[in-house]
């Protein structure tokens, strides 16, 4: 309780005094039908696209009290995150298919910098404070998107409009690790942005400081269970709006240090600093050339580089200096350059064509990438068809054409989408898509050693093909102003040939490499149901997701699919009169079995191995102070979740069973935040 106090008394000056003034209700309940981008020829309503998209407000992000996008996901339905705690990473899966099988997108435009071992975006290097909305899009997306979108699309939208000519915003939080806090321990984070609008020039400017220092845990000595990050993260936007087009460009700059201290061994302790500076610009811009044709186009580069410093200290004198030995200085670059434009023409009130392009360039260079220096791009020509065949009939045919630098993509890449109205209230989606993939820079080149992973890349790698199908039924069961409910129910099955997977190399069971699983299948069904009644809004979801079990094929005995299920429920209550908001994310995340390979007696035999099943909630409370101020508070990790049992015995590229981390135990928060416009 005492760290706690601590946290309340850090915001207790500036609070007491708006407390003290009166306050008024911002907090009103709006329900507001959800427009989306993502994937489609134009902004539309959710209700009205062919895909199955949800959303999740700037509204959500900030009454979660967010310093990371991990806190806004990890209790989405079908989202599972893992963490390497040495490197700070933290990679998630979709429908059971790991994060290189999602494609990240940031205003539509891939993000690159895919790092440590799992070769994934660490969606964590991203500002939530820079995010108006997240866009999820589950299922094949590989004709629109390209590689890596087999399990669907995470589009990160970014703030750009003023509300009204001006508008200001500042936040600051703090929050405890577990039961750690002090001005170097815990979560502090603060934040300013703000816009300029005039005449046809915009302007949008954010900045977040985020210092995080470390969770000791059970760790000894100097050690910690999770590293120390400090992260700088800015943004600016500036665009010009006339006649009929609109042009803007974006800089997001990233600076992160994560700090990992050793254990002392006699006099000395070897400590590393991983160091990441990431630079993305883009420039997006669409122009309506008519009421039928208009072009939407972006270009992008990424420039992202991961510095390893290591240094030896002295016990005695304290004295550091850079350590000496293979891997122990390293940098490691990645470049990366992206062209994308659409087309969409309008041949009549029942059909739009889009055509398209998408151009990928990629190269890495450091002393971790075989050769020194390595690249891979891909060239893709796509088109589709949005059809209403009939009324309340829709499809989208499409197809992808890809020319990879290295690999050799399948002639042709179709997709199909389709909904169909059964009845006023009543819609099915279907969808199927063919994927192609092929293997990353880090699959194919980069060679990571240090005290905690052992991985080599692989040459000899082949690309992923894939199928994916795809269902949704969709039913709007009330909404008659008092009550609103929907419920979703979904199913999908995938399976990829050639999947990218880690196994042991050949001939030296101590290195972990990137190796070809013949098969893997994924499939599942999925319930979501939402409902806003009076003052309470809330969703309940169900999933059971079957992951394939490649030794079944071999031993008849073994079951094909193993399965692990999720429950996910919110539940939100506001009075208005108060300007309160009451808040609680749950997610109960199943026992998830898998079968493993172990050598026992000099024989190799199959076992079943399990990660413990886990409850995750977070519960949030916001208040309205003034006009301009919102207070929040609350309980992260409601159920104290540290580590969870892993019993498998053959081990990952990170631990060998025991025990995987999840959290860093029950975490208390206190945030304020200060907004004001020229509309206020």
């Amino acid at each position: 309780m005492k760290k706690l106090a601590l946290v309340v008394l850090n915001l207790a000056v500036v609070v007491a005094p708006l407390l003290a003034q009166g306050q008024t209700d911002t907090l009103a309940t709006r329900f507001l039908e959800e427009i989306v981008v993502t994937g489609q020829f134009e902004p539309q309503s959710a209700k009205k696209s062919v895909y199955n998209v949800r959303t999740i407000p700037m509204e959500v992000i900030q009454a979660r009290g967010a310093t990371k996008l991990e806190d806004v996901l990890n209790t989405e339905l079908n989202i599972r995150f893992t963490q390497d705690q040495a490197l700070g990473g933290s990679n998630l899966s979709l429908q059971g298919l790991a994060g290189q099988n999602v494609k990240v997108l940031v205003d539509g435009v891939p993000m690159v910098g895919r790092q440590g071992t799992t070769n994934e975006i660490n969606i964590n290097q991203i500002n939530p404070q820079a995010v108006e909305r997240i866009e999820i899009v589950e299922g094949p997306m590989s004709v629109v998107y390209g590689a890596d979108a087999l399990a669907g699309v995470i589009n990160i939208i970014t703030k750009k409009n003023v509300d009204g000519n001006w508008s200001i915003n500042a936040r600051v939080q703090e929050e405890t690790a577990g039961d750690e806090y002090s001005l170097e321990e815990g979560v502090h984070n603060k934040s300013i942005g703000g816009g300029y609008s005039w005449d046809k020039l915009y302007t949008h400017l954010d900045l977040t400081r985020n210092a995080f220092g470390g969770w000791q845990g059970n760790a000894p000595e100097r050690d910690k269970q999770w590293q120390p990050k400090k992260q700088w993260l800015g943004s600016g936007v500036i665009g010009y709006r006339f006649g009929k087009s609109n042009v803007y460009y974006r800089l997001d700059y990233l600076n992160e240090n994560i700090y990992n201290p050793g254990i002392f061994e006699g006099n000395e302790a070897l400590d590393q600093d991983y160091i990441t500076n990431r630079f993305m610009h883009q420039v997006q811009g669409n122009h309506e050339f008519s009421d039928r044709f208009d072009f939407n186009g972006a270009i992008a580069l990424t420039d992202y580089e991961r510095k390893t410093q290591s240094s030896t200290v002295n016990r005695t004198t304290g004295e550091r200096r850079l350590a000496l030995g293979a891997g122990l200085q390293d940098i490691t670059r990645f470049t990366g350059v992206t062209l994308r434009g659409t087309f969409q023409y309008r041949l009549n009130d029942k059909v739009t064509v889009q055509p398209g392009y998408d151009i990928n360039l990629e190269s890495g260079e450091g002393g971790r990438i075989a050769d020194g220096v390595q690249s891979i791009s891909d060239l893709a020509f796509f088109g589709s068809v949005e059809w209403e065949i009939a009324k309340g009939f829709q499809i989208r045919p499409g197809i992808r054409v890809v020319h990879n630098s290295v690999y050799t993509a399948p002639p042709v890449i179709p997709s199909f989408n389709s909904k169909i109205i059964l009845g006023k209230n009543h819609d099915l989606r279907l969808s199927y898509g063919r994927g192609f993939r092929a293997p990353s820079l880090r699959e194919l080149y980069f060679d990571f050693f240090d005290a905690s992973h052992s991985v080599e890349g692989n040459q000899n790698l082949e690309a992923e093909l894939s199928h994916s199908y795809n269902a949704n039924w969709n039913w709007q069961i009330s909404d008659n102003g008092t009550w609103k409910i929907s419920t979703t129910l979904g199913g999908f099955y995938n399976t990829v040939t050639n999947m990218i997977g880690f196994g042991q190399k050949p001939g030296n069971t101590l290195i972990t490499t990137y190796l070809n699983i013949d098969k893997f299948k994924t499939e599942g069904v999925t319930l979501r149901g939402n409902f806003k009644a009076h003052k309470f809004t809330g969703s309940l979801g169900f999933s059971y997701i079957g992951r394939f079990n490649q030794y079944s094929e071999s031993a008849n005995d073994l079951d094909a699919f193993v399965w692990s299920p999720e429950v996910v429920s919110t539940l939100s209550y506001r009075l208005p009169d108060a300007g309160l908001i009451f808040s609680l994310y749950h997610k109960y995340t199943g026992v998830t079995p898998f079968y493993e390979i172990v050598n026992e007696n000099g024989q190799d035999e199959v076992r079943l191995a399990k990660i413990s099943s886990y409850q995750w909630a977070d519960f949030t409370v916001q208040k309205d102070l003034l006009k301009n101020f919102i207070l929040s508070g609350g309980v992260k990790n409601l159920f104290d979740v540290q580590n969870i049992n892993n019993s498998s015995i053959s081990g990952s590229t990170h631990s060998a069973g025991g025990s995987r981390p999840i959290g860093y135990g029950r975490s208390y928060f206190l945030s304020l935040a200060y907004s004001i416009s020229s509309s206020n």
